[in-house]
Parts: C-alpha cells; structure tokens; sequence
C-alpha cells in the first residue's frame, strides 16, 4: 500500500482508511455477536472442536470438517472448562454433551465470546487478503470500494460472529483463488505450495470446497484461453509461458498436496480404508460402495469419508420454505433468489456493472499498462458462475440458507469495485458511487446487530423476511438472550416459548410453559411459518394479529387467547 501522493484522487494515506476500515468491521462483529444466543449448530461445534483438541476425538458432529471447530476451540484451551455428563455413545448424544459444555457445566456467554472471537478474526484477515488483491488487479480505490462493500455487507457481518463453517469456507475460498491467481501471475513453486496448503485446509473447513477444484481449473483455462500465459506476467523465470501439461501436473499437485494436509490434520486415522468399511447413510454412498470401486482403498480418513457421507444424506429429504411454499424436494432457483432478496441493492447494482465491465475488458480491451488485465476482470465472475451453478444444479437441495454460497461474496464485493475502476467519466458517476457506498454503509447500521435477518427492499425489507425464507435467513435460534431480556422487562410471569434452537433457555431466564394456556407465547418465525411441522397451520390463528414485539426480527411474541381448537405439541417447556 502507498501513500497518497499529490494530485491523488485520495486525500489520505490507503493503509489509514484500510485500518480504519477493517478494525470498525471487527469491532461491529464482536458487538453484534455479543449481544446473541448461540444459534443453531454453535455449541456442538464448539464442544467437537475442544473434543479435537483435549482428546484427539473426530468423530463428534463428523458431519462438518474439523478445522474451523478447532481454531474456535483455541481460545477455551486455557479457561479450564469442564467436561459434560453425558457420555456421546451415538450421534443424538452430541447435542446434548453440546448443550451440557456451552451452558450448564460452564459459562455460555463467555465460552460463546471467546470461540466467536477468532472466527472474527479470520474475517478480519478475509477483509485485508480482499483489499489486497483487489487493489493490485484494480488499483486503490477499486480495491477501498470493494473492501467497503465487504465491510458492510449484512451477510458476511452475520456469519463472521458466529462458530460455523459458512465464513471459513468464505475466507478459505478467497484465500485459495489468491494463492492459485498469483501462481498464474509469478510460476513460483511457492505459490503453488501455497496453493496446495489453502487447498488443504479448505477441505478441512467444508466438504463444499471440493468446489475448489473446478474452480481452479476454470481460472487455469482461462489464463491460457484469454492468452496470459504468452504474456511476460505468465512466463516461467526462464521465459516460456504456461502450457496445457504444466497446467495439468500443478492441478494434481494442488489436489495431491490438499490430500496430505488434510491427512496430516486427522493424523492419517482410517487413511485407505474403502467404502466397503463402514455402514452408509447416504444412497450415492451405497451406490459407490456396490460399484466395482466400493473395496478400493480411499487416500482419505475414515472420519472424513463418513463424515461427507453424512452430509450427502442430511441433504436427501429436508423441508424448505421460499416465498410462503414449502417443498421436501426444494428449488433450482434456490440460492439465485436468496441472493437477490438478501444481499444489499447498492451492492448488487456495482457487482453487475463490474460482470458488464469485466466481459467488456475481455471482448474489446488487451492488456497493457494502465489497463485492468482481462484475466482479472473475468475472475470473480467465473468463481461465482461455478459456485451458483454448482449449488443450481446440484443433485442434492439441500435450501435452508444463504450461507451455503457465502463464498461468493467476496468476488461479488470485487466484482464492485471492477465497476468503480471501470464506471464512466466525469462527476455524475463518482457521486452516484459514493452514494451506493453510503447505502450499504447505512443498511448495516441500520439492521445492526440482526444482520442475519436483513431482507433488501426488493420484497419489503426485513420486516417481510418470514414471508420470503427462514431458518438460518433469519430465524437461526440467535435471540434466546434478547427474549430474556424482553421478558425480564416487561414482567411476565407466564409465557409459551415455541423456539427454534439450542440455546438454553433456563440460561437466560427464560422459563416457559409446558403448553400455551392463553396469555403470552413467543414462537421463533420459523416454527411460526410451520417449516418443519406436519402441522403447517398450527399457528394460522395469528394470521393478521399484530405481534407485541418482535425479538431480533426472528422471534414473535403475542398475548392472544388460546383458540379452541388448539392441540398440545406434548414438548417439555424446555431447560
């Protein structure tokens, strides 16, 4: 980064506003985050990652990779926690060991605070690795605009303070495409290794990042195709540019040298066991087990192999809810409305001038000095054409939540500040620039701390979210501990409490009915919206009531009288 020079269109020096700009990005994480209950898969990811790390145990929640559980679990290594009753003797027994650790045998709050504190970080690393490369495809400003829209970005702000895989698989995504983009550009071997370790440890963060291989793959076509390795950036030290082989062995050098870190991690534990070894869950692992390859020994452990098929089978039959419909199958367009009704306008609106920009460069424009390379300006829109097509088109809808395709929005925030480096002349399209900026700035101030339930004004803003998606769009069991506070408020002695998630309730102060007796009930959108009851009407007597108060936009409290033809759900009140 250098300093502001005279006649530079910026007053300042970049690396202030950078700083600037990354450390008020954590600071909103930390606070957003502190202020929220642990939301739905937060306390058995913790308890895996501190099983990881206390007992070398990998087979808890073995249904997401182990490397995020385990750097959140860092910090609670020196806070000497204790361990929870319940013994794990089969996979039901996690949550609850889960439950125990987070906030019956220790303290959920601060154990909560201190696994969310280096995810916060890695996104603060995320932010600057954005800048860093934007600012060298596009130049300084591109690269602050960019770093701005990320910085502001209601989603990423959601999941950056939260103990899941959805913002390492984000940061690993755009670490890796860097590593593999500046290989292209240098054919150093060091960026390869490079390359290969960020491959690695995305596998270890998210079964998703076998997406990274496509990926890497395409930019490599590309680089050939748009003719970047005839140019002297794409040259080899001794000069001769980047053929179709070299591009083939770095490939399975990447994808060789991920598969050995991503042993390394498990200690090679099941290392070339086949299929053939263990009892599937998944019909494609069935399928493959009895194939001709089903006793083929895998150079992967065992954890890992059972742990994916797992998820493959989590994602078989699973209710989803778009825009009021719910369906056991789910939709194509899934993820593409998602997208649209979810991410910031301003943001959507620089992202497709920097796809219109970029696919300019490439059709009219060469590379040259004080020209953005064609390479780079196709790059972001071709890792997000992989990863919604991927997600489009995938055998396996699985549609509970944005965060699935989160990775993309890094390269959508460059793709943002393409369209700056490439907006049109004169006054009137740098102010209308700014403006978009101060749009997505004021949308994140406005929607703090509930970013996860920001809705753009395209289906009416957040206050129409339940109406359009759930589950953890929105209602992902994070407002347990405002809840509490709401009810210590307003004195309520009795109150029903039909909550989506696993936090504890006894915790904070939220002690229930067994059944709604009439009076106050607070019913977490989700339930409300009856996405994973049979009974989808359960709660059509609150259609057209208007709510009391709407807790952290996902919980919805009532004081209504219980309606004749009520049926006990039969559930415990709760802990």
């Amino acid at each position: 980064m250098k300093r502001a020079r005279a006649g530079s269109p910026l007053p300042v020096n970049p690396s202030w506003v950078v700083a600037a700009l990354v450390a008020l990005f954590a600071l909103i994480i930390v606070t957003a985050a502190a202020g929220k209950s642990a939301t739905y898969d937060e306390a058995v990811h913790i308890y895996s990652g501190w099983r990881i790390l206390t007992h070398g145990d990998f087979a808890i929640n073995h249904e997401h990779p182990p490397l995020m559980k385990t750097i959140a679990a860092l910090p609670l290594l020196g806070m000497n926690l204790k361990p929870p009753p319940t013994e794990v003797r089969r996979e039901a027994d996690q949550w609850e060991a889960a439950h125990e650790f987070v906030y019956h045998v220790n303290d959920g709050d601060t154990v909560l605070g201190a696994a969310r504190l280096p995810i916060a970080l890695l996104a603060a690393a995320m932010a600057l690795t954005l800048y860093r490369l934007a600012a060298s495809w596009f130049g300084v400003l591109p690269g602050l605009a960019a770093l701005g829209l990320l910085c502001f970005e209601p989603n990423i702000l959601a999941h950056a303070g939260l103990v899941t895989t959805d913002l390492g698989m984000t940061a690993m995504t755009l670490f890796t495409v860097g590593a593999f983009a500046t290989w292209l550009r240098t054919r150093s071997r060091r960026w390869l290794w490079t390359t290969s370790l960020l491959f690695g440890l995305s596998l270890l963060t998210k079964f998703t990042a076998v997406l990274l291989g496509p990926v890497l793959a395409l930019l490599g076509v590309a680089w050939i195709a748009l003719g970047g390795g005839a140019s002297r950036a794409g040259s080899a030290p001794g000069g001769v540019p980047l053929g179709w082989k070299e591009l083939l062995v770095s490939l399975a050098s990447v994808v060789a040298g991920g598969t050995l870190v991503l042993n390394l991690f498990y200690g090679f534990s099941g290392t070339f066991s086949s299929l053939d070894d263990f009892a599937h869950e998944s019909e494609r692992f069935r399928v493959m087990a009895e194939g001709p390859f089903g006793g083929v020994p895998l150079p992967l452990p065992l954890e890992y192999v059972r742990g994916f098929d797992h998820a493959e089978a989590s994602g078989q039959r699973w209710w989803a809810y778009l825009f009021g419909e719910h369906s056991m199958t789910g939709w194509r367009h899934y993820y593409l409305a998602a997208i649209a009704v979810k991410t910031p306008l301003p943001l959507l609106l620089l992202a497709a001038s920097g796809v219109l920009a970029g696919a300019l460069v490439a059709r009219r424009l060469a590379p040259g000095a004080g020209e953005v390379p064609r390479f780079v300006a196709l790059l972001p829109s071709l890792v997000v054409l992989v990863f919604l097509g991927a997600f489009t088109f995938s055998a396996n809808l699985k549609n509970i939540g944005l965060r699935y395709v989160l990775p993309v929005y890094p390269f959508l925030c460059m793709l943002g500040g393409l369209g700056v480096r490439l907006r049109p002349p004169g006054r009137a399209a740098a102010w209308l620039v700014a403006a978009l900026l101060a749009w997505q700035a004021a949308a994140a101030a406005w929607i703090y701390p509930d970013f996860l339930a920001f809705f753009n004004l395209t289906v009416g803003g957040p206050a129409r979210g339940a109406e359009v998606l759930l589950d953890s769009n929105l209602d992902w069991g994070q407002d347990l501990k405002e809840l509490g506070a709401f009810i210590r408020r307003r004195g309520i002695d009795r109150i029903h409490v039909d909550y989506f998630g696993r936090g504890c309730k006894r915790y904070y102060g939220v002690t229930d009915t067994p059944d709604f007796e009439g009076g106050w009930i607070a019913v977490s959108a989700t339930h409300l919206k009856g996405v994973y009851d049979e009974d989808k009407d359960r709660y059509r007597f609150l259609d057209g009531v208007v709510p009391e108060a709407v807790i952290g936009r996902s919980i919805f409290v009532y004081h209504v009288p219980r309606p004749d033809d009520w049926r006990p759900r039969g559930a415990p009140a709760g802990d």
